[in-house]
């Protein structure tokens, strides 16, 4: 008898915590890069992280909010002087996290700007999954980078 009392102490012990951990907003996603542009990051304001061309940084939403995208020619230049900049509000609920744009057709359902009706080139957003940012290779390049692309080929 004593054993099944522990039995059962220890399963709603682990439900308490299974419950409490899923209750939890957060999400990791990815900023892929496939420009030859530098992409420049910013979260709800806060400092800009540079995601250099053809690579990706891992993204963690904890809450909703912002953010900020920039793309710029080379590591050392600022938002300032981006060739494309926008910013789109983010969604944290629970263990769902996307990036708000659209027009909110089945938004509750399938997340924001799953049709993606509006325009957003030469980023993909919740793309490939909800809450993904990907600059796309439509960017383009710098001129340096050009340069240096047509002279290999």
């Amino acid at each position: 008898m004593h054993g099944v009392r522990t039995a059962i102490g220890l399963a709603a012990l682990l439900g308490g915590f299974v419950g409490a951990t899923a209750a939890e907003a957060g999400c990791t996603r990815q900023i892929i890069n496939r420009s030859g542009y530098t992409a420049l990051v910013s979260r709800d304001g806060g400092p800009w992280v540079a995601v250099r061309p053809h690579r990706a940084q891992a993204i963690r939403f904890n809450q909703s909010g912002r953010i900020d995208v920039a793309l710029t020619c080379g590591p050392g230049a600022g938002p300032e002087t981006a060739a494309f900049r926008a910013s789109y509000g983010t969604v944290a609920v629970i263990d769902r996290c996307y990036i708000a744009f659209g027009d909110g057709f089945f938004e509750e359902q399938l997340g924001g700007g799953f049709w993606g009706r509006k325009d957003t080139g030469p980023l993909a957003l919740n793309n490939p999954r909800q809450g993904d940012l990907v600059v796309g290779p439509a960017a383009g390049a710098c001129v340096a980078e050009r340069a240096a692309l047509s002279a290999r080929y």
